[in-house]
């Protein structure tokens, strides 16, 4: 079985992680640390990776610890703690990306209108595979849209 739209899916995350790690490698310290959209461009960043396994984990045991506090990768929490460097960020990134890939791995063609269990009890509303991997990427290329944004306004080139 080809699986062409799980992989054409699959093919839409793997981009948005790609060009989280781009502005990752590009993105100055000054930029980084800056409060832009509300929030400082390291922690929607943060937030963009670390919420990888909200999205994709089918049970409690299967969210991996962070290497901030909990608060820090929550937009809507308070956090006043240390910045998370890139390199952090770098890898947690690569720890996400295993676990979409298992996700993605356990899908099919077919399976993809069944229900997300895990993301859907957790947002207490149904949600299917495939809303789960377009809401994937598109999360992701949303904070990274504010990360571009600052790169643009402070005279850089962006990502997009």
């Amino acid at each position: 079985m080809s699986n062409a739209v799980v992989s054409s899916l699959k093919s839409a995350f793997d981009r948005s992680c790609g060009m989280l790690e781009q502005f990752i490698d590009v993105c100055p310290d000054e930029i980084w640390n800056k409060k832009f959209g509300g929030w400082p461009i390291w922690r929607q960043i943060y937030h963009a990776v670390g919420t990888i396994d909200f999205f994709v984990a089918q049970s409690a045991a299967d969210f991996g610890s962070k290497p901030l506090a909990p608060e820090a990768g929550n937009l809507s929490a308070d956090y006043s703690g240390p910045a998370a460097t890139k390199a952090q960020v770098k890898t947690l990134m690569t720890a996400m990306q295993a676990k979409a890939e298992a996700y993605f791995a356990g899908l099919t063609d077919a399976s993809l209108a069944g229900k997300n269990e895990g993301l859907s009890s957790r947002l207490n509303m149904d949600f299917s595979h495939a809303t789960t991997c377009s809401m994937l990427a598109g999360h992701a290329l949303y904070h990274l849209g504010s990360g571009d944004a600052a790169l643009r306004e402070a005279g850089l080139k962006g990502i997009f």
